[in-house]
């Protein structure tokens, strides 16, 4: 059966160009059990790609329908060519961050190929101290990193010898129907509209001088961020201890969240410091928030929020003061209002930003945002694929044309993990800013001491 995908679903495909591949992805990095047999790699190769029905969305391929260049719709694949999806990958000597760091720069560059179903996995062996990694990406039109990061880690086990699947292969265990109908702005009556587009912009129109203002797209000052992009990514990790985070959120009476923005802030100032490039205004971020519902599959369902980076402050104290106070005017006017006008004020604040992308036209107009910066949850106890424990999981995203670098964090376990996603070309010291990151939170704890 085929089904048409969802404006924004579908917008993805849009925007999609040869040198913006618009492809999510996750890397995580496994440690080999104790006991494990000398095929164990090879095994778990053949249990990937076992000729088994694959699940939603999976098994899906985009089809061939009227007007689909326009409004596109998927369907179900009968054949897939599983050894072309799951791949085995070795590591050269000595196999450590650098090379694998350089393979998945250079996997995450390829575009998938749209004749077939729009994912694959790399299962990556030769990494040092007896570990192996998997990076598998879909496009972004089949999910959002928060339904991405739940399909990955829901067929994991919480123990050493639990139950495991494929994430293609799991199926979703069988539950009550909602009898409750959930409401879309399409399913509003058009006499409702004129005011939601009221309570949704009033925020955006009418600022006062003694309160946050909401921040509205392009007011973000131009920066060495913003600039042409190419094909060629470069990809970097980071992990630092949630629990320190969660404390000094405690101490500076301040969200998780940020606080982590006040790192990516204090890197990126560091960064632009060094090369001269720190525009005299603060740098604007774009932070995704969900807006899935209980019981919502598959595609895409979130927003954007615009807080200042407060990248103009010298005092990390300062900086983290302006993006809290940032963020806490736009949550309480997305929180305030009902549902469906919440989604119509995200859809409006997104709308002209897409428009630039679509129109190819993203690095020569004032950037929407300078930079995007996503905080996925995740599992908050260890998980383990057969036998293996997984030791990290980082996000892998995607630079926009006019918006070279993409930051994402997933909390697993205690810890923050932290994807670096970057044009080559333009950000040739990535590695440097993922570890300005993790200097950063000593930097802070020092003024909050």
């Amino acid at each position: 059966m085929i089904q048409r995908l969802s404006p924004l679903d579908a917008t993805f495909l849009h925007i999609e160009t040869r040198a913006t591949p618009m492809h999510v992805a996750s890397l995580m990095i496994l440690a080999r059990p104790a006991n494990a047999a000398p095929d164990f790699i090879k095994q778990l190769v053949q249990r990937y790609r076992a000729p088994q029905p694959l699940q939603r969305p999976w098994n899906l391929r985009l089809a061939r329908a009227p007007l689909s260049t326009l409004v596109p719709a998927v369907e179900q694949a009968d054949a897939i060519d599983m050894e072309y999806h799951i791949r085995h990958t070795a590591l050269p000597d000595p196999g450590g961050e650098r090379e694998l760091g350089e393979l998945i720069s250079h996997l995450h560059s390829q575009m998938l190929d749209r004749s077939r179903p729009l994912w694959t996995c790399h299962i990556i062996e030769g990494l040092a101290e007896d570990r192996f990694a998997i990076y598998v990406k879909m496009h972004h039109a089949l999910t959002d990193g928060i339904n991405g990061m739940r399909m990955l880690t829901r067929c994991l086990a919480d123990t050493a010898e639990g139950t495991w699947a494929a994430p293609w292969h799991w199926q979703k265990p069988p539950r009550a129907r909602s009898t409750g109908a959930r409401r879309s702005v399409a399913a509003t009556p058009l006499r409702q509209w004129p005011g939601m587009f009221g309570r949704a912009l009033k925020p955006l129109l009418q600022r006062h001088a003694d309160a946050p203002p909401v921040l509205r797209p392009f007011e973000a000052p131009r920066s060495p961020l913003n600039g042409t992009i190419t094909a060629a990514r470069r990809v970097a990790t980071q992990q630092v201890d949630l629990a320190r985070i969660q404390h000094l959120a405690r101490r500076a009476q301040v969200s998780v969240n940020d606080v982590f923005l006040a790192l990516c802030s204090s890197a990126l100032r560091r960064h632009l410091l060094a090369s001269g490039n720190l525009p005299d205004d603060a740098l604007i971020a774009g932070v995704p928030v969900s807006l899935r519902e209980a019981g919502q599959e598959g595609g895409n369902a979130i927003g954007f929020l615009w807080a200042t980076l407060g990248t103009d402050q010298a005092d990390p104290r300062a900086r983290l003061a302006a993006i809290h106070a940032s963020m806490q005017a736009s949550k309480h006017h997305l929180q305030t209002l009902p549902n469906d006008a919440r989604l119509m004020f995200t859809m409006l604040t997104m709308a002209p930003a897409i428009g630039v992308l679509m129109s190819g036209l993203g690095a020569r107009v004032r950037p929407p945002m300078n930079i995007t910066i996503s905080n996925v949850p995740g599992p908050s106890q260890p998980l383990y694929l057969n036998g293996a424990q997984v030791q990290a999981i980082y996000p892998v995203s995607i630079p926009f044309q006019g918006q070279g670098l993409n930051i994402t964090c997933v909390s697993y376990a205690g810890r923050l993990d932290i994807g670096f996603t970057g044009c080559r070309d333009s950000l040739t010291s990535l590695q440097k800013i993922a570890v300005y990151t993790g200097e950063a939170l000593d930097e802070l704890e020092a003024a909050f001491a």
